[in-house]
């Protein structure tokens, strides 16, 4: 009999949890994308998407677009309130994208308001605008007509090949860590399209106006991370191209001396698949093991390109002074900091062909 009463007790609160929650989603917009830009004379312009309730009870959500120019994040959600039947909460928001411009002048501030609010989750993913952020708020809602984000789901998808997993936790660890800087994926729009263009680079909270091409993020992912997935086009010459995809790569830093005369070697293994190469016979071991060896100096080289820009920006986004400091006692931050751009690193870059189509 009791457990019969605490049954019935149950579902009368569970009825009504569910007729609270319908009625608090009527009376809020539920913000899913967010921007903002620089606005001159120390203002930003924020832009938002919000999810609105349609009328019927299986009508799906429409969306629709506030704007507000204010001094801060705070105030600008105040002024976008102003214009709404609805407060706005951003309980559901899944991405921030800042513009190339305000972004430039440094993100603390901007990025701090969400570290504070409960309301956010620390998955919220970080972006920044080839131009203007608004550009890319504005064009959301005409690819996506139903719940769900557009932006949201492009970085996911890319995640897995060509950008690093960055969200709200990983960007607030490397701005505010020593020895390492923050990057995020940079945005475009092209015609009616959002695309990634590439990885934007940080010194600190300011894009430094540089990026990483989409074409190469496979190559920052190798340095910075183990992960399967993603592909490669290699150049061999002119007009001959073949394309390697990653079945596993694995890489391990090496830092010796760091706080005297620091030296640091990183070790890449990749097990790769190979389809189809011109002038090779991929049945033969001997060609095989040449076509290894042209791909291990063509890549390498380009990795080691790439560990090379980064210390004449004076920038550590592969976190190679956290690496330093977490295996060097008494570790000297100031002398890494000032050895950085001329520390001898040496990318090892060893790939083994597991596959070679459908023939094998």
């Amino acid at each position: 009999m009791k457990i019969k009463l605490l049954l019935i007790t149950l579902a009368s609160f569970l009825m009504t949890a569910c007729g609270v929650e319908k009625q608090i989603l009527e009376d809020i917009l539920i913000a899913e994308v967010v921007g903002y830009d620089d606005a001159g004379d120390k203002k930003i312009k924020g832009t938002v998407v919000v999810s609105v309730p349609q009328p019927g009870e299986e009508a799906d959500l429409g969306k629709e677009v506030y704007e507000a120019d204010s001094h801060d994040i705070k105030a600008a959600r105040q002024q976008e309130n102003a214009k709404t039947p609805y407060p706005i909460v951003g309980g559901r928001l899944t991405v921030t994208l800042y513009g190339e411009e305000l972004a430039s002048k440094g993100l603390n501030d901007y990025v701090d308001t969400y570290r504070r609010d409960p309301m956010v989750g620390r998955d919220l993913y970080l972006a920044v605008v080839h131009g203007k952020a608004e550009d890319v708020v504005k064009m959301e809602p005409k690819l996506v007509k139903t719940p769900g984000v557009q932006v949201k789901e492009l970085i996911e998808q890319n995640i897995r090949t060509n950008l690093p997993d960055v969200d709200l936790h990983r960007y607030l660890y490397a701005c505010h860590g020593n020895g390492i800087d923050p990057v995020l994926p940079l945005l475009e729009t092209t015609g009616d399209q959002i695309r990634v263009r590439g990885i934007a680079l940080f010194k600190k909270d300011r894009y430094i106006g540089k990026y990483i091409p989409y074409e190469e993020g496979f190559l920052y992912k190798v340095l910075s991370e183990n992960f399967k997935l993603g592909s490669y086009e290699i150049k061999w010459k002119e007009n001959d191209f073949t394309d390697i995809n990653n079945v596993e790569s694995r890489v391990h830093y090496h830092i010796s001396n760091a706080n005297q005369d620091p030296k640091v070697r990183i070790e890449v293994k990749m097990k790769a698949s190979l389809l189809e190469v011109q002038g090779y016979d991929l049945g033969k071991a001997v060609d095989l093991n040449k076509i290894e060896v042209r791909a291990e100096r063509v890549i390498g080289k380009k990795l080691n390109e790439m560990v090379t820009m980064f210390q004449e920006n004076h920038i550590d986004p592969l976190a190679l002074g956290d690496h330093a400091k977490s295996k060097t006692r008494n570790f000297d931050q100031k002398h890494w900091e000032e050895a950085y751009p001329d520390i001898p690193i040496e990318v090892d870059l060893d790939i083994e062909m597991i596959q070679t189509g459908i023939a094998e």
